[in-house]
């Protein structure tokens, strides 16, 4: 097929449907094209241009041969169902692993040198890791080996390295993620590989701080991972090279300036390649691709970095027994000035407050305003056991660093409570509104996006059983019983700052109810302003839809290309 020749792909798709991912096997593309109602995974020859075949409900893949792919299905509430192996060449498939109401498939990877695939699977009490052999998933054998069997939230990564098998995971004794390998495997011919048991893996002597990821190549073995200091402070972000025949020792290390906020894997597909890929994320300016060859590895990368138009302070701000990281960004000439801010908070799921010069609110920055990122309890930043101190009966502690980041940047003169707004999205609204309604005129502004609020109805729902992310997020027992965050009081309460909140017709993840009741409660209904996004989901951007603003006073009023950020900067400016 050449570069000026199409092909349409077509059979019911919704007019939400974006194509997410396109991967190249060598001789085939695979499109993964989805919405948060469907999901299909088309399947292209490459040199033809034909369409080879559709995956019905296919959500994530990986190639681990030419015409070989691994990938999950979702159901109908799109959570993930099964995972498949398919040969494109005789058009048979392996079940690899189903979900029911007992446990759920997670995410499905491959080994770098195509040997293994990796599935996690969420139970209701735990969750583990399935090694499977690609060579016994070609002759049809679907059975795989459980090798681990601890509560990983899912944040466990396996590689298979020489027939070893290398595993950035949790131990009973330590919630946080470290380095492990096995003995090699017995691959006698004509036999199944003998897996080992995690009991047998022996543990990196180091200290890798917060581990992202891991890549195994030829040449070594690559871990990103972010340094924590003897005070329990967030470091720089850095990408080590481990030696490929003594996993304990070190051979490079490259580290990053202050303002590089996340370095990720760049589509690197193959053990045996000469260089690694990698993105370089930063706060004050565009995200760079590297390339860098094994042979140079050790290369201080900071001199490739060009300065960026913005400036940002890393620092830290006591909440109870801990310091909570907060990252400001602002231009140079207003970053120590009292000026308009926005507070942006998350603290889920373990999930880091992830963003750059890509995500962030460029438009606001330029006009003279400060961004400041929480990085609170229950988010990722500094380890699973961050994670665990605002997770489940722990989730107040989201609250409180919210509530101690916002009062600690007034209390510098950098901002004043009436010119600052707080912001977050899907759960992390639930933290956010809490923290607005726990200390009233602590903010001017609440902006909510997706929120999800109403989390005893949700927990309660007898058709989405509870897997162990949910009950060790929110602190629900399969009965519906919560230990953790309190649900908010929608009896009625005045609103103390002026509200924000977009919401989509087709969002399934966080239904536009959550809003609706949030609203209901409202009683000074005149401050608060609903975005209503027209055939938009869970992932849609305000500025791509169709949407309908309510405001209780002056009724509605339809506009393309409408956002809440024009509604807050005309208000915060007008102060």
């Amino acid at each position: 097929m050449s570069p000026h020749e199409k092909t349409t792909l077509s059979g019911g798709l919704d007019k939400l449907s974006e194509v997410r991912e396109v991967l190249y096997s060598g001789r085939y593309l695979a499109v993964l094209v989805s919405s948060d109602e469907e999901s299909r995974i088309f399947v292209i020859e490459e040199e033809t241009g034909s369409l080879m075949t559709t995956l019905e409900q296919g959500h994530q893949l990986q190639w681990i041969s030419e015409s070989r792919l691994v990938y999950t299905t979702i159901n109908r509430n799109m959570r993930p169902d099964t995972a498949l192996h398919c040969d494109l060449e005789s058009g048979h498939q392996v079940r690899i692993h189903e979900s029911n109401r007992d446990n759920e498939v997670v995410s499905v990877t491959c080994s770098k040198d195509k040997k293994c695939t990796v599935v996690h699977v969420n139970t209701k009490l735990t969750s583990h890791v399935c090694v499977h052999d690609n060579e016994a998933l070609a002759r049809g054998i679907g059975e795989g080996s459980v090798v681990c069997s601890r509560n990983l939230n899912s944040k466990c990564y396996i590689e298979h390295h020489k027939d070893r098998l290398i595993a950035i995971k949790s131990s009973e004794n330590n919630p946080d993620l470290h380095l492990y390998w096995s003995d090699p495997m017995d691959r006698t011919p004509g036999t199944e590989p003998s897996y080992p048991t995690v009991d047998t893996f022996t543990p990196h002597p180091g200290d890798f701080g917060v581990v992202h990821e891991l890549e195994a190549f030829d040449r070594g073995i690559v871990v990103y991972h972010t340094t924590i200091d003897s005070s329990g402070r967030r470091g720089s972000y850095r990408v080590t090279l481990l030696d490929p025949d003594d996993y304990a020792k070190t051979n490079s290390v490259i580290s990053f300036p202050a303002d590089v906020s996340l370095v990720t894997p760049n589509s690197n597909t193959t053990s045996d390649q000469t260089h690694l890929k990698i993105c370089v994320h930063s706060y004050t300016k565009p995200m760079k691709q590297l390339t860098i060859p094994f042979s140079k590895f050790g290369i201080s990368r900071g001199r490739l970095i060009s300065r960026g138009r913005y400036e940002m302070i890393s620092d830290t701000v006591p909440s109870g027994e801990a310091d909570v990281p907060i990252t400001i960004i602002a231009q140079e000439d207003s970053l120590l000035e009292n000026t308009p801010s926005l507070f942006i908070t998350y603290g889920c799921y373990g999930e880091s407050l992830f963003y750059s010069w890509e995500t962030l609110p460029r438009e606001l920055l330029d006009r003279g305003w400060k961004v400041v990122l929480c990085h609170v309890r229950g988010g990722g930043e500094l380890g699973r056991s961050w994670y665990l101190q605002g997770a489940g009966s722990e989730k107040e502690k989201s609250v409180l660093d919210t509530l101690n980041c916002i009062k600690d940047v007034q209390s510098r003169k950098l901002t004043t409570p009436s010119s600052s707004a707080l912001h977050a999205s899907s759960s992390g609204a639930l933290i956010a509104a809490r923290a607005v309604q726990s200390v009233p005129g602590i903010v001017g502004k609440l902006v909510l996006r997706f929120p999800f609020l109403d989390i005893h109805t949700a927990m309660s729902d007898p058709s989405l059983p509870l897997f162990s992310e949910e009950k060790e997020e929110w602190g629900y027992d399969s009965e519906g019983r919560g230990t953790g965050l309190a649900p908010l009081d929608f009896r009625g309460f005045p609103s103390f700052c002026d509200v924000f909140i977009t919401v989509a017709d087709k969002d399934r993840r966080t239904p536009s109810w959550h809003a609706a009741n949030y609203v209901a409660s409202i009683l000074n209904e005149e401050k608060v302003f609903v975005n209503f996004l027209k055939d938009a989901d869970h992932t849609s951007f305000e500025e791509n839809a169709d949407t309908v603003e309510t405001n209780f006073i002056v009724g509605h009023d339809r506009s393309k290309g409408f956002t809440l950020w024009s509604r807050l900067k005309e208000s915060l400016f007008s102060k």
